[in-house]
């Protein structure tokens, strides 16, 4: 057998020509990996060994993929200051493990003509941003909302299951976001925060909802036209209307009423069966429409398809809309939307509705005075305030002064600790009356996931009993009652902060303990509830709202003129539900 050393001086003798140097290089590294060095043969690398290698890189790569997913659990995420700090391990993922196919993954020219500059950028980049963050945020609280209202649905209805869960979603989007003034003046919220504070505008219900079923994998869109409102139906007056894309069929909802378009009367509102797109190409005011999109950019970047294919299943959401076609072998949300509408549209008629962006985008760029709003209004959700109970220490209790010392010295030294601990307490607010729980934050959370259970309203009783509290009593130890004159007890007031977050929490927690109980089928303790929130505070924030959906609970126990009184009661001028009151009049049969 030819050594190494005697192969390469071999070689190199009869390939010693310069015009042939490249030729030699080449076939002495071919002929070293052949014959090997050492003496021999070179042993060829294991294909088991390279597998494990390849799973082991794999493995390393999705441990660090579940790892940064899990900061963008909704309560993880919400206690977190900085979305840019929670996006940075998903792109320490996709430059370790994602790059290459990053580079393969971009947008055609089709799809880029439909964004703005601004939106091309953005859904080119290949790296996830703050919006990404918020973005992740809610297509997991939507996805665990959605699993909930879908495993709920009993399918009891006479129509098929899937058309009885597009309106289950639609019934909890209406009822769990009531609408807000018209000339309400508030800082713009992303579509967390609208699910959160409960409150928001047509447009809100809409984007919530097309949102929502994506997550189902169902298209929802936007269909607008411009022939005038007229005095009428639902497809007369209304301004736009979403259709609902499901098996061939494209099922109406109008968000303002907070009801399907209805093909005629509206009759039994426990049992609505939506009117579908041949009754809108047949309706003169819309034999010319066009379509919006209902999608925030961040659907239609490559790098959230990366994302989406990669997560475990325990984690996995739809994250990623193919818009036009080109990155994936998913079939084009436009080319769905037209088939989905037959001869309705063209791809000419179809655009991306830009509100969702716009939201998204101001909500993440507010101004120092929108921050502070913004802080304001979200400021319930920190109730209640908690703090470690008060210890009152006195000189018989000297377990952790050292016994050595004698026992006046002892004393001297847990009276001061005394003293200062005390004194401490008095001077620091967060020591004296504790810090924000967020509780209620975290309970509210739970709610917008589509939890039901006994847990949440537990939570928020036990949150609005907290808050009553307006004052701190202390109990003062002996040694400075004796020598400061102190009462054995002293009641010290909330700051005018605190009391502010706890008031402010104690109207929400009634109201949402209801709108659970509600969510619960307890139609007789959501009733009460609602009837207690009212009388508690006549002028609160959900009046209106908890006049309609009492007037829901009642027609479930088929208490149709109580549910009439009610609902006439709420039609007046300044309830921004009014439009979705007249509707629930017009569906309850007349005695």
């Amino acid at each position: 057998m030819i050594l190494c050393n005697k192969a390469t001086a071999c070689f190199l003798r009869n390939h010693s020509r310069p015009w042939r140097s490249a030729q030699a290089v080449s076939l002495l590294l071919l002929a070293i990996s052949v014959v090997g060095c050492g003496g021999q043969e070179s042993q060829p690398v294991s294909k088991t060994t390279d597998t494990r290698a390849q799973e082991t890189v794999r493995e390393r790569c999705r441990k660090r993929l579940a790892a940064a997913i899990r900061r963008f659990e909704p309560e993880v995420f919400s206690l977190q200051a900085n979305p840019e700090k929670t996006v940075s391990g998903l792109n320490s993922w996709i430059k370790s493990c994602g790059a290459v196919q990053m580079r393969e993954m971009k947008l055609d020219d089709s799809a880029l003509q439909m964004l703005d500059a601004n939106a091309q950028r953005f859904a080119s980049a290949g790296i996830y941003t703050a919006s990404d963050a918020a973005y992740l945020r809610d297509c997991w609280v939507l996805r665990e909302l959605t699993r909930s209202l879908v495993e709920r649905t009993s399918g009891s209805r006479d129509i098929d299951r899937s058309e009885s869960q597009v309106i289950a979603i639609f019934d909890w989007i209406v009822r769990s976001i009531s609408l807000q003034p018209s000339d309400e003046q508030r800082v713009t919220l992303g579509l967390f925060d609208i699910m959160l504070t409960g409150r928001g505008t047509a447009e809100d219900r809409a984007w919530v909802f097309a949102e929502a079923l994506r997550q189902q994998k169902i298209d929802a869109v936007i269909v607008t036209t411009d022939s005038e409102p007229l005095a009428g139906g639902q497809l007369d007056s209304a301004p736009w209307i979403m259709a609902v894309m499901l098996d061939e069929r494209g099922l109406l909802f109008d968000v303002v009423s907070g009801l399907p378009v209805i093909d005629g009367e509206t009759h039994d509102l426990q049992n609505l069966k939506p009117a579908t797109l041949q009754t809108l190409k047949a309706h003169e005011r819309w034999k010319t429409s066009t379509v919006r999109l209902v999608a925030q950019t961040a659907a239609f970047a490559p790098r959230m398809l990366l994302l989406q294919e990669q997560l475990s299943a325990s984690d996995t959401a739809i994250l990623y809309e193919e818009l036009t076609g080109g990155v994936s072998k998913i079939l084009p949300l436009v080319d769905r939307i037209i088939d989905a509408g037959g001869d309705t549209w063209s791809k000419e008629d179809i655009s991306i509705w830009r509100y969702p962006e716009q939201q998204t985008t101001a909500s993440l760029s507010r101004t120092e005075a929108e921050q502070k709003q913004h802080s304001t209004l979200m400021r319930s959700f920190d109730a209640p305030f908690e703090r470690a109970d008060y210890s009152a220490e006195s000189t018989e209790e000297m377990t952790t002064v050292p016994e050595a010392l004698p026992l006046e010295e002892r004393r001297r030294l847990v009276q001061e600790r005394l003293m200062k601990d005390f004194t401490k307490m008095l001077e620091s607010s967060e020591d004296m009356f504790g810090k924000p729980s967020k509780r209620l934050l975290k309970a509210r959370i739970q709610q917008i996931m589509g939890s039901i259970g006994t847990g949440v309203i537990q939570q928020l009783q036990q949150i609005r009993i907290a808050s009553m509290q307006d004052s701190l009593r202390v109990r003062v130890p002996d040694e400075v009652q004796k020598e400061f004159g102190f009462p054995e007890v002293v009641a010290f007031p909330f700051p005018e902060l605190i009391r502010e977050v706890n008031q402010s929490s104690m109207g929400n927690t009634m109201y949402w303990t209801a709108m659970c109980q509600l969510d619960r089928k307890e139609a007789g303790a959501a009733i009460t509830t609602f009837v207690n929130y009212r009388r508690q505070y006549p002028d609160g924030r959900w009046k209106f709202a908890s006049m309609s959906n009492q007037a829901l609970a009642l027609l479930v126990q088929e208490r149709h003129a109580d549910a009439r009184k009610i609902l006439e009661d709420a039609d007046v001028a300044d309830n921004p539900e009014r439009v979705r009151v007249k509707a629930l009049l017009q569906g309850i049969p007349v005695p």
